[in-house]
């Protein structure tokens, strides 16, 4: 009860929205078949009609399905037949899915193209978006927004490269509108806004042109783009704008940590001195950036654990697949780091500058 006081009556209507808002997404995501022009099956019954398993030379085996899928049509001019279908699926399903009775599927020549996944990211939205109101009131459904609005950038950007503009240029300035954007809706338009914003823009600046030196002079030298084989586009253009993009994030929050410390060491004690909040931002900086260095650490760690469980599986060795396939996620990893590491210095500095200066002329 006493965590319910701190909510004004303006968070619980806004609450309420919400879960209007919930109710309504999920309903029309499950109740959505006949908007699209693909066909959908709703599957009432599974059999299985044949079953094989294969053995391969390091001895490894794998089963594979032959399934009988039946269902009900849900949209188009057959809605409500009934339609069977036959599916092949292996154990593994590495490049198959399991399906189970009540998934809805859809159906293109008499074959089976994917799950109908819209209800289900429905329920894990709404589960973000109260969870995250909940914990952060009016300033989480902010972020919400922020994040709904930057991924429209993106896809904006992305539709320029696609029409002929440089990626750089393109990853640069948004970028630069990430982050103004983001701090903006985060922090507000005050000096600790303004102070990471700065110390984002200039560590991205200097990570950047450090990163393009080193990559230039040794030519790429010790990383392996095998992973981006398929694209038609070269690949170090693309390498640069991911550690660019990826890095982001990270320094942000670094960035927005500790020019809130400072502010909030000076207003507590307008006389404190700057070599105290040195070593107090130093002592904050070493506090976050272990964990933040982590969180880069697991993320890109876990975007090549699949691959890399598949390849062990398939007889690489860890030497090999990581001097072969995963150079490049620890190199994404390794400058993403320094970035954190350079943001700390950068925006203690500006911190110190911009709030001392503004408490020297009150």
């Amino acid at each position: 009860m006493k965590y319910l006081k701190n909510y004004k009556k303006t968070d619980f209507i806004v609450f309420i929205i919400i879960l209007i808002l919930s109710v309504s997404g999920y309903l029309f995501t499950k109740f959505n078949d006949d908007l699209y022009k693909t066909e959908i099956m709703k599957i009432t019954k599974i059999e299985i009609k044949n079953q094989e398993t294969s053995t391969n030379s390091l001895g490894l085996t794998e089963i594979y399905y032959e399934k009988k899928i039946t269902g009900i049509i849900t949209n188009g001019i057959n809605k409500k037949k009934e339609k069977s279908v036959i599916y092949e699926e292996t154990y593994s399903k590495i490049v198959t899915e399991k399906y189970h009775k009540n998934d809805k599927v859809f159906i293109k020549d008499d074959n089976i193209e994917g799950l109908k996944r819209d209800t289900y990211l429905s329920i894990l939205v709404i589960i973000f978006v109260i969870s995250i109101f909940l914990v952060g009131k009016l300033r989480g459904c902010l972020a919400v927004f922020s994040v709904v609005v930057n991924t429209l950038i993106f896809y904006f950007g992305l539709d320029l490269y696609f029409k002929g503009m440089n990626l750089l240029f393109l990853c640069l300035a948004e970028s630069l509108i990430f982050t103004c954007f983001s701090l903006l809706i985060a922090g507000g338009k005050n000096k600790k806004t303004l102070t990471s914003i700065i110390s984002v823009i200039i560590s991205m600046i200097i990570l950047f042109i450090g990163t393009l030196i080193i990559t230039k002079t040794t030519n790429y030298s010790g990383i392996s783009f095998n992973d981006m084989s398929f694209l038609t586009v070269p690949v170090e253009d693309v390498f640069l704008a991911e550690i660019m993009i990826g890095g982001l994030g990270a320094i942000m929050d670094i960035a927005i940590t500790i020019s809130s410390s400072i502010a909030e060491l000076i207003e507590k004690d307008k006389n404190i001195t700057t070599k105290a909040l040195t070593k107090s931002g130093r002592e904050i900086g070493k506090d976050v950036m272990g964990t933040m260095i982590n969180v880069l650490f697991f993320t890109y760690l876990c975007s090549g654990l699949p691959v890399f469980t598949l390849a062990i599986r398939n007889g690489y060795t860890v030497r090999n697949y990581i001097t072969t396939n995963f150079s490049i996620e620890i190199t994404r990893f390794l400058v993403g780091s320094i970035g954190i590491v350079i943001a700390i210095p950068i925006s203690l500095f500006i911190a110190i500058v911009i709030f001392k200066k503004g408490k020297n002329h009150e």
